[in-house]
């Protein structure tokens, strides 16, 4: 059974503390998709970025922007980027020394106060680099016993770091978020109530994106909410429809009609999905609502029809980002399933790195 979602219904949430009435959209399912959706629809360039090959990546994680640069995290550490490919410098390095991070770290960019923070999980250290990549600050940070779990995102906003949970299949840690200040003192720990729970046969994620006015958005697939941290505090910004499609704390055998939803970005205009079934045996599916039609699009099939011709590889978890107060959607693809034609118009090396697909989106 195929199932995407739609965002339709209104939910009135009243707030505990004001009594005002917010009005919160249901994401709940449907069932089709269309044979492919061509990007157009939603964007207005597509370009190519291919990473140099001074470090051969086969893949990479956690790719942070700027305007002039962005960073990527490989198994060698973090690597600064121009956007025409070009490696501009390592930023860091794996080690023990006080200017190194553990191997298990995870990386944002404060843009407020332009340093590349790097938080080294086992010793609970986040180091501090300028955009140049001089160290400036190593700085231990209150955050909980680690015994069933790590965090595994990490953001910035205004002076403050967002450290996110996640529940996969094993066992379950005990928290949502942590809220720290820069400093690394401890001002908000969000628990999990209960126990523990032991899960079986599929992973179950907490995800975390930023979103177009300067806010983050937060979900867990166990939580009926999906959350906007913004500088004033946390608040829902969603809600998933219940039914048979849902994944809960007590499910003990999955099926394919359970979701589990691997991205989630809000733009000025739209709205961007990619989801799977629970048992991540099926290939993922891409959907967007754009709030000005009021329409929903949901497909297994993202083509370029603005620059390559070709499908875009839904294999791959999309990213947003902005760059020069414009949106993107951000994805990869392998050289070697680009055509001929188009690794010579665009200087790519089929045998070489990854390659950045950047969806410039359509303004308001």
């Amino acid at each position: 059974m195929k199932i995407v979602f739609i965002l339709l219904e209104v939910f009135l949430f009243f707030s505990c503390n004001h009594r005002q009435s917010t009005e919160l959209l249901k994401i709940k399912p449907i069932d089709e998709l269309l044979t492919e959706i061509p990007v157009s629809e939603f964007a207005d360039s597509v370009s190519l970025i291919q990473l140099d090959n001074r470090f051969l990546l086969a893949s990479y994680g956690n790719p942070c922007f700027t305007d002039s640069f962005f960073l990527v995290t490989v198994a060698d550490g973090v690597l600064k980027y121009s956007y025409t490919g070009e490696l501009l410098m390592k930023i860091g390095g794996i080690g023990q020394g006080p200017m190194e991070y553990n191997r298990n770290n995870l990386m944002t960019i404060d843009i407020r106060n332009k340093r590349i923070r790097v938080y080294s999980i086992p010793e609970k250290v986040m180091i501090e680099y300028s955009y140049d990549g001089a160290f400036l600050n190593r700085v231990h940070f209150d955050l909980p016993d680690d015994t069933f779990g790590y965090p595994t995102t990490m953001r910035v906003l205004a002076n403050k770091c967002y450290f996110f949970y996640t529940s996969m299949s094993g066992l379950s840690d005990p928290y949502y978020w942590v809220i720290t200040d820069t400093c690394g003192q401890s001002l908000e720990i969000k628990q999990k109530h209960g126990q523990p729970v032991l899960k079986r046969g599929y992973a179950c994620g907490t995800y975390c994106t930023s979103s177009s006015d300067n806010s983050l958005l937060y979900y867990n697939l166990f939580n009926d909410t999906i959350f906007r941290f913004t500088e004033q505090g946390v608040m829902p910004a969603f809600l998933w429809e219940q039914g048979k499609h849902r994944i809960s704390v007590s499910t003990e055998d999955i099926s394919e009609e359970m979701m589990a939803f691997t991205m989630f970005a809000e733009t000025k205009r739209f709205l961007f999905f990619q989801w799977n079934n629970a048992t991540f045996k099926s290939s993922s599916s891409f959907g967007f609502y754009d709030k000005r039609k009021q329409i929903f699009m949901g497909t297994k099939k993202l083509r370029d029809d603005l620059n390559t011709q070709i499908s875009i590889p839904l294999r791959w978890m999309f990213s947003y980002s902005q760059k020069d107060k414009k949106e993107y959607m951000i994805g990869k693809i392998e050289p070697y399933e680009l055509p001929e034609e188009i690794l010579q118009r665009e200087n790519i090396d089929s045998e070489g790195n990854l390659v950045m697909i950047m969806i410039r989106l359509k303004d308001e």
